[in-house]
């Protein structure tokens, strides 16, 4: 069921007090009761996973892991399996578990995208459809129009294309 060398120890790389990184697990191919197990529980606590609203057979789960290596197998209906569409390793004794490496999250890259007409298209931002903010100042109302500096935009664009192209429809999808 398990290998031996998947305590979990020296796997899950993170010393007390680091950084946890909530990670979505899935199994997508179905089952009545379903549970996930591995280094990162220390292979002794089966966390129930829950179906998906929207697609009953999908089961998920979002546990808080350390950075670094870790293995794990679900438990489907009374039998151990293992993703067989996920990298996966192969213990001494012929055990197969499922691997999954967390990191740090990385910081936000700088905007390396060259400035064309037609890369701002799709996300233009209407500033005239914001409302205005009135000051009073010696007794006279003041209309001043709010503004999102070019700059604002082209930061909130890129991080919104960083997250995209870094999370799969599973976890875009609720």
């Amino acid at each position: 069921m398990f290998s031996p060398e998947a305590d979990g120890g020296q796997e899950a790389g993170g010393a007390a007090g680091s950084v946890l990184i909530p990670t979505r697990f899935f199994w997508p191919y179905g089952g009545k009761r379903v549970f996930l197990t591995g280094s990162f529980t220390r292979w002794s606590e089966h966390l129930p996973m829950s179906p998906m609203e929207a697609c009953p057979t999908v089961f998920q789960v979002i546990c808080s892991l350390t950075p670094g290596f870790h293995q794990f197998k679900f438990f489907v209906d009374g039998e151990w399996r293992h993703d067989e569409h996920q990298p996966s390793v192969t213990g001494n004794y012929g055990i197969v578990n499922t691997i999954l490496l967390t990191r740090d999250p990385d910081p936000v890259p700088p905007i390396t995208i060259p400035e064309t007409p037609s890369s701002r298209m799709s996300m233009d931002v209407d500033n005239e459809a914001f409302q205005r903010v009135v000051t009073v100042s010696g007794g006279t109302l003041h209309g001043i129009p709010l503004r999102i500096s070019d700059s604002d935009i082209d930061v909130s664009r890129h991080r919104v294309s960083v997250f995209l192209s870094t999370h799969t429809a599973y976890d875009l999808l609720p």
